[in-house]
């Protein structure tokens, strides 16, 4: 009498029995599987749950697994793709390019291409016209042509001052101008004969061209002709320079380095 019991809860002694069985055997590192990569694209870390089978990790000896480790993945590695540039000739045959870059060590797939050929047509490529200038250069009278033949007599119809242009401008870039010293194109008697490609020409300018002096008499206003985009793309095709169509006896040397 008087005497309290203490009773033991379910399953207590089971707990404390699996607790020094578990004691008794030779505790061990139990690791989970490796985990994926932290980064889809270039280096990351992978990470992995690493317990002692004991509970606590005082009673597992041996030296305990890595649960982080570096990574690498190159699933989702992508080139990074600029605009094309514009057409390095701006009329007929160019090549444009691109930036191409990977945003990873290594992109999976066939790099695209960062250079391609193509074939410009700019507006000057077919526009055509010179303007004659009197007076001040390029602000003084003007007078506006379009491809053809302009003999004397028109240009003075036309109220040009053979004997007062001071300045020349040439709109497109297969447009050439020549012109000449007297009456109409020279036929009657010889002097210089000058040749003008797309530019502004002051009258300082004229004299490389052939012109020695800024009496222009006559002229013809012409296009030249452009390789068709079939013959551009030809394998060995040259696309024409302007300097074709120059007399290589107007021709500037080149310039000495």
């Amino acid at each position: 009498c008087g005497q309290t019991m203490s009773v033991v809860p379910p399953g207590a002694d089971e707990l404390v029995m699996g607790k020094k069985e578990a004691r008794l055997k030779t505790p061990e590192w139990k690791a989970d599987l490796w985990g994926a990569c932290s980064s889809q694209c270039g280096a990351g870390t992978q990470t992995r749950k690493v317990i002692c089978s004991a509970g606590d990790e005082a009673f597992c000896a041996e030296t305990k697994p890595a649960s982080a480790k570096a990574c690498e993945d190159v699933v989702h590695c992508q080139y990074q793709v600029g605009l094309w540039s514009t057409c390095s000739n701006k009329c007929g045959k160019g090549v444009k390019t691109r930036s191409v870059e990977c945003n990873g060590k290594q992109c999976l797939g066939d790099k695209p291409e960062t250079e391609e050929e193509c074939v410009g047509h700019a507006a000057t490529c077919e526009e055509c016209a010179v303007t004659l200038y009197g007076g001040k250069k390029f602000s003084g009278w003007s007078m506006m042509f379009e491809p053809g033949n302009y003999t004397a007599p028109e240009l003075e119809y036309r109220g040009v001052k053979c004997d007062d242009i001071s300045s020349l401008e040439i709109v497109g870039d297969f447009c050439k101008l020549e012109a000449f010293e007297f009456g109409d194109f020279n036929q009657e008697h010889p002097g210089w004969r000058a040749a003008f490609l797309s530019g502004k020409y002051d009258s300082a300018a004229f004299a490389p061209q052939g012109a020695k002096n800024d009496d222009i008499s006559s002229f013809k206003l012409m296009r030249l002709p452009q390789t068709s985009e079939d013959e551009a793309k030809a394998p060995g095709a040259r696309q024409p320079q302007l300097s074709d169509y120059v007399p290589k006896q107007l021709q500037m040397p080149p310039s000495s380095p």
